[in-house]
Order: structure tokens, then sequence, then C-alpha cells
């Protein structure tokens, strides 16, 4: 392995085995989004989540997508210019995000077939935001074998990402990724 095709190789041999270890089938989409629903509230009860739970209902949707079978979860709005003032879930700590995920219903069991979870972590955070993304089958990050990545606070950055369900992901923002009292740098 020594050149730039290599690279594109191990990206490929990389994203085929991540997809195939990553749980991304489900009884449906409104399973998923009664799962998700339940992990919010439980959050919330427990004082990670400043977002209320009425709150929670009513930016938590569930609708068809533009293409038969295929139906949409929604977290907040999409911001890709991470403006506050766009409806998100925000934890106790004030970090604050959002996600999609698409859900392929014409095949049995249904399956996830994109997603995007970002999280914005507070001003004097370093790391501006983190987002976890699996593209649709196709996209051109796809055809560069980085379908499933995570950009660590530039949009530019892309790096692999660990084979995490939409479900562990939301777990991951809701419980983890705390700023530290004194940061290392």
């Amino acid at each position: 392995m020594s050149n730039q095709s290599d690279w594109v190789q191990i990206c490929e041999d990389v994203q085929e085995r991540l997809l195939k270890i990553t749980p991304l089938t489900v009884k449906s989409a409104k399973v998923l989004r009664g799962e998700i629903l339940k992990s919010l509230i439980a959050a919330c009860d427990d004082k990670f989540l400043k977002t209320e739970s009425y709150e929670i209902h009513n930016l938590l949707k569930i609708s068809p997508s533009k293409d038969k079978g295929i139906i949409e979860i929604t977290g907040g709005k999409r911001n890709f210019k991470r403006l506050k003032e766009i409806s998100h879930f925000e934890r106790c700590d004030g970090c604050w995000f959002d996600f999609a995920i698409l859900v392929n219903e014409n095949i049995k069991p249904a399956e996830i077939i994109a997603f995007d979870f970002e999280i914005r972590f507070l001003e004097n955070n370093p790391t501006k935001f983190l987002r976890f993304d699996l593209n649709l089958p196709e996209h051109n990050n796809d055809d560069r074998g980085k379908r499933f990545h995570l950009h660590p606070g530039n949009d530019d950055l892309m790096i692999h990402a660990s084979p995490l369900s939409p479900l562990e992901i939301l777990h991951l923002f809701l419980y983890d990724l705390k700023t530290p009292e004194s940061p290392r740098s």
C-alpha cells in the first residue's frame, strides 16, 4: 500500500466492513420514531435534556419522503448554518442537536438508508460541532468509500465513522460528549 489508488481501496474496504456491522434494520419507521421518542423523554425526565417533553413531541416528526415507501424522521429542523434560533433539542449543559433519518419501508425488514446527526458545542469549546452522516447509496461520498463518516468540527474534514446506529448516536449526544471542566488544551 503505497499510493492514492491503494487509499481509495482502503476506504472502500473500510466502508464495506462498517456497513456490514452497523445495525441499520428496523421493524418500521414508526417503531424507530417511538424508540427515539422514549429515549428523548427519558433524558428529559432525568434532567439531561433541557427541551421540555411537549417540545420533544413538536420537534420529533415522521413524514413520507418524496420517494414512495421512504419515510423521514426528523428531530428539529435541518440547520446547516448552525443557527441556534432554528428549532433543535438542547441539553442541560447548553449543547444542542438535531437529526434526520431516512427509512426504506419498501424492503422487509425496513432499513435505515441515510441519516445525519449533528451536535453543536458551547462557544468556548475548541470543537464547534460533531456530525455523523450516513449518505444515501450512490452519493458521491459512497464513491469515495466514505458513505458513513463523521465531521469533527469541520464540514470539509471527513473520517470513517464507528458502526453506530441512530439510537446509539442519539444516546451518545444525550449522555456523553461533555465539555470537560478543565480541558487538556
